[in-house]
């Protein structure tokens, strides 16, 4: 399992945006903020598997809401939380969640539940939450499940229906340059690099 992320204020500024825009997929937002979060999380799909798994068919089709490559020879879970845009890959099914880590009236917000659920700390409500929108995401009960945190501000929860390695690393996508052609660069990737964390 790979998770990779990128600073979306810095992609949408560095990228041609109609470029951007032949990776949609037609759906429809209510406001332009989700729908370009939408189109980032779709292109960073989309390059990652063909440019690093080397995936040629990366045609996305929608399952009971939920997105799935075609040939169903690799597995990702999207999520976006303020300035970042992640994806999560892995060989089987996957959840991913990224939240960015705001202190708020936690009681309230797990009192919904109706569990005694305990959570003291904002670390403890984040991992809480992040694995429960994960799991959301999955679609299936989690056998596996991975926490990690980003700049001390996000937290990053993947799960999965099979055994998953606990040694999450993060990877960072970063540009190179500016106005930048994201379909020639899926094709030819000169102006896009990963970071490892």
């Amino acid at each position: 399992m790979e998770v990779f992320y990128l600073n979306k204020i810095s992609f949408l500024k560095s990228v041609n945006r109609e470029s951007l825009l032949k990776f949609s997929d037609n759906r429809n937002y209510k406001s332009e903020e989700k729908f370009l979060e939408h189109l980032c999380g779709l292109f960073l799909v989309k390059f990652l598997a063909k440019n690093i798994y080397k995936l040629e068919d990366t045609e996305i089709e929608l399952i009971d809401k939920k997105p799935y490559f075609q040939n169903r020879k690799l597995y990702f879970s999207v999520s976006h939380s303020n300035e970042f845009v992640l994806v999560a890959f892995n060989k089987t099914d996957i959840g991913a969640d990224i939240e960015y880590m705001q202190d708020r009236d936690y009681g309230r917000v797990l009192s919904r539940y109706g569990r005694g659920i305990d959570c003291q700390t904002k670390l403890d409500f984040y991992k809480f939450w992040t694995k429960h929108e994960a799991q959301i995401k999955l679609g299936n009960p989690a056998k596996s499940c991975v926490t990690a945190f980003l700049n001390d501000d996000y937290a990053i929860t993947c799960v999965c229906n099979d055994v998953m390695i606990s040694d999450l690393k993060l990877k960072e996508v970063v540009l190179t340059s500016e106005d930048i052609d994201l379909t020639n660069e899926y094709n030819n990737p000169t102006n896009i690099g990963v970071l490892s964390s």
